[in-house]
């Protein structure tokens, strides 16, 4: 009998630490379970921060690349501005340096004319002047006059400086006009 209990005791032994097995499997599991919805909740947080981290990547670049192209389209709308700006510019430095041209000739000739103007003005006083003093010399003396001998001279036919007649009763010399 003493070999039954031996095996009583031993199989006492091995049931207290099959129950004592038993719990802490059962304490294993329930820990593993909750290690495994901490994984899980981990999980989803993890695949959530990565869609909330891309959608924001997305939303961000998006605007970014829209913002660049919006950029390099006002660079190159402000390069082709500029272009036609720097072209109408030139334009109008040559009409202006043309202008200027022109404004210098017609200065130019103005002078001229005016030089020639009073060269005339000059001459034709000058001749209005000799005109008044022939008048003067040639107009016969009051016994000439009246037919006392004739010995007078003929009045004398004037060429002025455009050839015309000067007219003997306009003083002013506007009898010979200088049509040129």
């Amino acid at each position: 009998m003493k070999g039954t209990r031996y095996i009583r005791t031993e199989l006492a032994q091995i049931d207290t630490s099959m129950v004592q097995v038993e719990a802490a499997t059962k304490r294993l599991q329930a820990a593993l379970k909750r290690v495994s919805c901490r994984m899980h909740t981990q999980d989803n947080r993890q695949t959530q921060h990565e869609q909330v981290t891309s959608h924001l990547h997305q939303t961000i670049q998006a605007p970014g690349a829209a913002a660049m192209g919006r950029d390099e389209q006002l660079g190159q709308q402000l390069l082709d501005t500029k272009a036609q700006n720097q072209c109408q510019l030139q334009n109008h430095e040559r009409i202006l340096n043309g202008m200027m041209a022109e404004l210098e000739a017609n200065s130019e000739a103005r002078e001229r004319q005016e030089s020639d103007i009073a060269e005339l003005t000059e001459a034709v006083t000058s001749l209005v002047g000799q005109l008044k003093c022939k008048r003067l010399n040639l107009t016969p003396e009051p016994s000439a006059r009246a037919g006392a001998g004739g010995g007078g001279q003929p009045t004398p036919t004037m060429h002025g400086a455009g050839g015309g007649t000067p007219d003997p009763g306009n003083s002013d010399g506007a009898g010979s006009r200088d049509e040129r």
